[in-house]
């Protein structure tokens, strides 16, 4: 009796010291755990990334895709807006640019005759941008394939687009795309499919358009890469101008830009210009020095322009342009 009243005193401790251990790793444990939140809570946060690692966004507009044969469209849903839709999705996931979309087309007729450049122009003010994109499905139909001396037949729907990309601020033709991609059948995807969607691109026809529309985000990219960015200035009290660009387009303070200025008063929407422009619009003829930013929010900065406010006869004035090429103080 008296060795098992020992051995039971002996398990006792034994569980005892087994649940001691226990709940210490337990305070272990959360220890650790707070002191980590409280140096998440009390750290640091990281510092913004140098001017050399930035990316300032451009300001990008598309407009409605004009269809040349509504017919082979009819099993999509709303393909001419989807389409821009979708591209300046992957547009603005790519970091290089801030996006519109204007659901009109780039064109006085569904002939998506060549736009003037006046028209250019006041589609990019309207959407506040320094790029339009307009854009054309040229073919959607079926292309049948005949093979082994006509005994046997392959049939694939395919898809071919054009693309073409303007400067908003001069309203000058920049370049041209034809892109085009076949799919492995030539299978309709159907109106109850939203375009777009997960099931649209699970589709062989989903799949070519998905591919037309990489290609598509491909070369715009790299069109408008050599481009700097460019802000409108929209109040100017003395040496201090007010941009219509700020964090929003990656824009921090200490940036320098070229604030550049035309000889006679800007456009407006609903009023007459001064005096003639020059067809070619846009091409600076005064440099009226460099700009500081001091001050930056959501999508307005200010700055000081270094040196004299006034060269000649030119003054800037609300309505000229900061060219921000690098961005670089």
């Amino acid at each position: 009796m008296q060795q098992g009243k020992l051995s039971g005193r002996g398990a006792g401790l034994n569980l005892f010291q087994t649940k001691y251990r226990a709940w210490g790793v337990l305070a272990v444990v959360m220890i650790l755990s707070l002191s980590q939140t409280a140096c998440g809570l009390f750290s640091k946060p990281a510092p913004a990334p140098l001017s050399e690692q930035r990316v300032l966004k451009k300001k990008v507009v598309m407009t409605g895709f004009a269809v040349n044969v509504p017919a082979q469209v009819q099993d999509l849903d709303d393909v001419a807006q989807g389409l821009p839709r979708e591209l300046l999705s992957r547009l603005e996931r790519s970091g290089n640019f801030l996006v519109r979309q204007s659901k009109d087309l780039l064109s006085y007729d569904l002939k998506q005759e060549a736009p003037s450049a006046k028209l250019v122009k006041q589609v990019a003010a309207e959407n506040d941008a320094q790029f339009v994109i307009s854009g054309e499905i040229r073919n959607a139909g079926v292309r049948s394939d005949k093979k082994y001396f006509g005994l046997w037949e392959s049939r694939s729907r395919h898809i071919e687009i054009e693309l073409v990309i303007y400067d908003g601020v001069t309203g000058a033709f920049l370049q041209r795309h034809h892109l085009y991609r076949p799919a492995e059948d030539d299978s309709k995807i159907g109106r109850d499919i939203p375009f777009g969607s997960v099931a649209f691109y699970a589709t062989n026809y989903g799949k070519a358009i998905d591919a037309v529309l990489e290609e598509s985000v491909g070369w715009i990219r790299k069109d408008l890469s050599s481009f700097p960015m460019i802000a409108k200035i929209v109040q100017v009290n003395g040496k201090r101008l007010a941009l219509d660009v700020g964090v929003s387009s990656n824009l921090v303070v200490e940036d320098m830009g070229l604030v550049v200025s035309d000889f006679d008063e800007l456009p407006v929407i609903g009023m007459s210009s001064l005096q003639a422009r020059p067809l070619t619009y846009g091409t600076p003829q005064a440099s009226m020095g460099r700009i500081k930013i001091q001050q930056t929010q959501l999508q307005l900065a200010v700055g000081e322009l270094e040196g004299e406010a006034v060269v000649g006869a030119v003054k800037v004035k609300v309505g000229d342009y900061v060219r921000f090429d690098g961005a670089k103080p």
